[in-house]
């Protein structure tokens, strides 16, 4: 059975929701592109949702997008618009590619509202498009790159495009995807649409902010003299600071007092650890992400 490959953008309204008693961000239009197994587009699909939570368009996306009240007006429903979608899309092995997950959590986001399902239909796999992007050339993850940015830097020419118009921006990034596509490597980025994904990406990830916590391994509190390799000894308590733990050391053999800074965050796949060794008023003299910790220790 062949794959699909089908890249979405959208453009959304915030505003204040009763219903969700808070900030809800309503989609307003919907672009996507279909592609072939070679990344040629196949086919378009741009529509606009009339809203009816926030029903007037705040300045901010006006601007930004410049979509008007008009426009919208004369727009479908989200569950219109959806089943329109899904026949856009067609059965069987889809993927669906969007520019950050930024855009999938949204549609989740509506499909709840709408729905009371925040599960996406019709859509087999998933692809961070941004994220394959930056790793194909050589970017990695730690700063997002926006769209207009990495075409720049794979000399794909936009000037004929409207940026923050969703079909224009499908469109750029399936430029992106094509110049970037490798077989295997989008073999082992792609992620199943199934529970575990749902679970993976609605994932908040944050500090830990006790360093007493058992999520935290003694072992990665020690640190070692950058030049005779002892164990340092803590001389102070440790102490917290933005987001990060400080605590001063000292080696005997060498004579040097230090500063170690640890700083824990948890995702999905467990603890990311980084630490940090300076001399005290001197210059740092290690600074690296220790290890990535499973769940179960």
């Amino acid at each position: 059975m062949s794959t699909t490959y089908v890249i979405l953008d959208l453009e959304w309204n915030g505003s204040y929701s009763k219903k969700v008693k808070g900030y809800f961000n309503e989609i307003i239009e919907i672009g996507a592109v279909r592609l072939s197994e070679k990344g040629e587009i196949e086919d378009r699909f741009d529509a606009y949702i009339r809203p009816v939570v926030g029903k007037k368009l705040t300045k901010l996306v006006t601007n930004l997008t410049g979509i008007t009240d008009e426009q919208v007006e004369e727009g479908g429903t989200f569950a219109g618009t959806v089943s329109r979608l899904k026949r856009f899309v067609g059965s069987g092995e889809v993927v669906l590619m969007t520019w950050s997950t930024t855009d999938f959590l949204v549609l989740m986001e509506n499909c709840r509202y709408f729905f009371g399902d925040s599960h996406v239909p019709f859509f087999t796999a998933y692809l961070d498009l941004q994220a394959y992007a930056q790793q194909r050339i050589g970017l990695g993850t730690s700063q997002q790159v926006g769209l207009a940015k990495c075409a720049e830097l794979l000399s794909l020419d936009s000037a004929d495009m409207e940026l923050h118009h969703a079909i224009d921006d499908s469109v750029l990034a399936a430029k992106i995807f094509r110049r970037v596509y490798d077989r295997e490597s989008l073999r082992k980025a792609l992620l199943p649409i199934d529970e575990e994904f749902y679970r993976r990406i609605t994932f908040r990830v944050s500090y830990i902010s006790d360093i007493n916590s058992p999520l935290i391994r003694r072992s990665d509190l020690r640190f070692s003299c950058d030049a005779c390799g002892r164990n340092l000894k803590r001389t102070g308590n440790w102490k917290s600071y933005h987001h990060a733990f400080t605590a001063p050391f000292h080696c005997p053999t060498c004579n040097t007092d230090f500063y170690g800074r640890v700083q824990a965050r948890q995702r999905y796949e467990g603890v990311e650890l980084k630490k940090r060794l300076l001399r005290k008023k001197e210059e740092t003299v290690s600074d690296e992400t220790v290890t990535e910790l499973s769940n179960d220790g």
